[in-house]
């Protein structure tokens, strides 16, 4: 996760290097660029603390008893649902950033500069590019009872530490 963050700074770093070398961009797409930055940034701090929840969390008893119930292919479900809960927790600003990526590209769609094609595409690379086809794909496999017993345990909504539930409800090797 710290070299998540790190990745993050420099990319705000470079956007806002690009966007000032840029003088080709209008008004409109500088204000557009400025907005997805200070964005980045708000999401970068929620983002953090959704991260930090998830490293400090601790498998209740009871959450693992009630695991412990499901079948084994429940934990299949469990990388789109950790998804979802950080998703949960860094919002509104997780939507103001991609509202705001939106606006750039339609007014980048006038201005059509490079530098700023780059800043959504690096921004778009960091944030979005988790494997959320094969997690979402995963999931839908599932038994719709077995899916709507997961979405009942209240835990799974907020962020948690994926491999802690793998390995206490199921057993796994540390």
């Amino acid at each position: 996760m710290d070299d998540k963050k790190f990745m993050l700074s420099r990319l705000l770093i470079l956007c806002f290097m690009s966007t000032s070398v840029s003088a080709a961009v209008s008004e409109d797409g500088k204000f557009a660029s400025l907005m997805v930055q200070v964005n980045l940034t708000k999401y970068e701090r929620k983002s953090g603390l959704c991260h930090q929840q998830m490293r400090n969390f601790k498998l209740r008893e009871e959450d693992k008893i009630q695991l412990k119930a499901l079948p084994h292919e429940a934990s299949d479900a469990l990388g789109k649902l950790l998804d979802d809960a950080l998703n949960s927790c860094a919002q509104p600003e997780l939507f103001n950033l991609s509202k705001s990526i939106l606006v750039l590209e339609e007014q980048n769609k006038l201005d059509n500069s490079t530098a700023i094609t780059s800043q959504i595409e690096g921004i778009r690379k960091l944030i979005f590019s988790k494997n959320i086809i094969a997690e979402e794909r995963a999931y839908d496999n599932l038994p719709i009872s077995l899916k709507e017993k997961l979405e009942k345990i209240e835990f799974l909504k907020k962020p948690f530490d994926l491999f802690e539930v793998i390995e206490q409800a199921w057993d796994a090797p540390q």
